[in-house]
């Protein structure tokens, strides 16, 4: 039974089986930890190569830009 539009899945990349089942044997908390601390890398690492890129950017106008990008508007 069908709940909808089967998801477009050609952008997702493939998990290692073993980091899979590392992953699936951690507790959830554990597991959303994770996701978490890597959302914050890559927000942090983003922020920090615009800056680069863009010393004349204001803090605010890197942040609406990371904030952009992460929300993966095409903009």
């Amino acid at each position: 039974m069908s709940t909808g539009p089967t998801p477009n899945l050609s952008g997702m990349e493939v998990v290692h089986p073993e980091v899979s089942r590392i992953l699936q044997a951690k507790p959830g908390v554990e597991r959303l930890r994770l996701a978490h601390e890597a959302w914050e890398l890559a927000r942090m690492r983003l922020t920090a190569f615009l800056a680069a890129r863009h010393p004349h950017w204001s803090e605010d106008r890197v942040r609406q830009e990371v904030a952009r990008r992460l929300r993966r508007d095409a903009g």
